[in-house]
């Protein structure tokens, strides 16, 4: 089995709620197992920010206990469960941001800007320019229009 990570192109209109795929997608990569197709994607073509690395280690045990739910014991499976649970509950309640989103200069959070306007930067990705309400300057966020996503072929 050969596992291919692939990159497609989308525009996306948030106004409009829409969202179109342009072109054909790429092939960034084939893998022999879905692990090595992951690490790809996560060490190579993830943008990297400042993380809540509780909620993301929390998130990544969750998944792994969800991928065990069917071939587990219900005793194992109820205490996974409860170690997930707290894990979420112990990273929602922290009060470290998922994405560090604040202004640079002031330190102001994401609820105290304006948007300012839009640049798009051919159908690849779209400048953000706001307008911080507490000091005034301008912050500019790039947002890539694609998404990454693993196919399972059998091959």
């Amino acid at each position: 089995m050969i596992y291919k990570v692939q990159i497609q192109i989308q525009q996306v209109d948030e106004e409009k709620g829409s969202c179109l795929a342009v072109g054909r997608s790429y092939e960034a990569g084939k893998f022999y197992s879905e692990k090595a197709a992951r690490k790809f994607v996560e060490n190579e073509l993830m943008i990297i920010r400042q993380v809540n690395v509780r909620l993301r280690n929390a998130c990544r045990s969750t998944l792994r206990f969800l991928d065990t739910l069917g071939m587990a014991n219900l005793m194992a499976t109820l205490k996974s469960l409860q170690v997930c649970l707290r894990m979420l509950n112990e990273a929602m309640n922290s009060k470290i941001p998922a994405i560090d989103d604040s202004c640079p200069k002031c330190g102001a959070g994401s609820g105290q800007r304006e948007l300012a306007k839009r640049d798009f930067l051919d159908v690849e990705a779209v400048h953000m320019h706001y307008i911080c309400n507490r000091c005034g300057s301008e912050i500019i966020e790039e947002y890539t229009l694609s998404d990454v996503f693993i196919d399972r072929l059998a091959i």
